[in-house]
């Protein structure tokens, strides 16, 4: 664990395009001191380009801001101030114009208690490629494909332009507002997403699942967990058969009117609205079902 700083309040006297600011900062750490580097940068907007960041142990923060140019704040920390002094912060046009930004540790490979936060404010990014081993991940107001990974950290998502795939061994998902397909896999945390307005797959195994999709989404939603309850509203443009199954827990369907039921019992329902085949399915080993449908508003 270690103690930062807030790097929105470093002083923006320390911008300058291609250049690099850099202030020490005191940190904390069940294992001993912890310096903390602070890093602003500027560089040139391309519009309609990627973004990609890449960090270890640290967070990352995507954010669509009005602007002119991309602003870069990353946050280094580690017992060694002079590894830390020596490590290069790269924010790299590829060929396609597409922005990367990493961090390159001396010696070409980072220590274990060294680590790197990556904030970045953009005027606008079209694919998002997001990884870090260690933190959370938020993306918020950017467009285009989105994939995002982190080992050990939440990812939230806030209205995003694109499809987001989002996966973490050990945190929470909440996707909210996200116009493409969703896929979501999370082994133990939660998973929220709001007002989704096109496919959503998730997959969690010790935790519970909250979906709602908006009124214009036909669906298909798949939902499984292992070890949770599932909560799920449907907008009410939805259509499909929905299969719904758990193993040790209840099932209960409101707002149906108007649809078919094709079967139902204790752990198990199946029920048809609209014209569409395409299949819709709900599964927990160890949790209850509550949904809601497109006449429960």
């Amino acid at each position: 664990m270690y103690c930062r700083m807030n790097r929105r309040l470093v002083s923006l006297s320390m911008v300058f395009a291609g250049g690099l600011g850099a202030t020490m900062l005191a940190g904390c750490s069940v294992l001993g001191p912890i310096v903390h580097e602070e890093r602003v940068m500027s560089v040139a907007h391309v519009n309609g380009t990627a973004l990609s960041i890449l960090t270890a142990n640290g967070s990352i923060l995507g954010e669509r801001e009005a602007r002119g140019d991309v602003l870069i704040e990353v946050d280094l920390y580690g017992p060694d101030s002079e590894r830390l002094r020596f490590a290069n912060v790269h924010a790299d046009r590829q060929g396609d114009g597409s922005l990367r930004i990493w961090v390159e540790w001396p010696g070409g490979k980072r220590r274990g208690n060294e680590g790197a936060s990556i904030d970045v404010f953009i005027p606008d990014a079209v694919g998002v490629d997001a990884s870090s081993s260690n933190g959370n991940i938020t993306l918020l107001g950017l467009a285009g494909p989105a994939t995002l990974e982190s080992s050990n950290g939440n990812i939230t998502v806030i209205g995003h332009s694109g499809s987001v795939n989002a996966d973490t061994s050990n945190g929470k998902i909440r996707l909210d507002g996200v116009d493409g397909d969703i896929i979501a896999d999370s082994s133990n945390g939660t998973v929220t997403i709001d007002d989704a307005f096109g496919l959503v797959q998730v997959d969690t195994s010790n935790a519970n699942v909250f979906v709602s999709t908006a009124h214009s989404n036909p669906g298909p939603v798949r939902v499984s967990t292992s070890n949770g309850n599932v909560t799920l509203h449907l907008g009410d443009g939805f259509e499909g058969v929905l299969r719904v199954r758990t193993s040790n827990g209840s099932i209960g369907a409101q707002g149906f009117t108007g649809s078919t039921m094709v079967k139902t019992s204790k752990n198990h329902l199946e029920v048809k609205v609209g014209s569409s085949d395409e299949i819709s399915a709900v599964r927990t080993s160890n949790g209850n079902v509550r949904i809601s449908g497109r006449d429960d508003d």
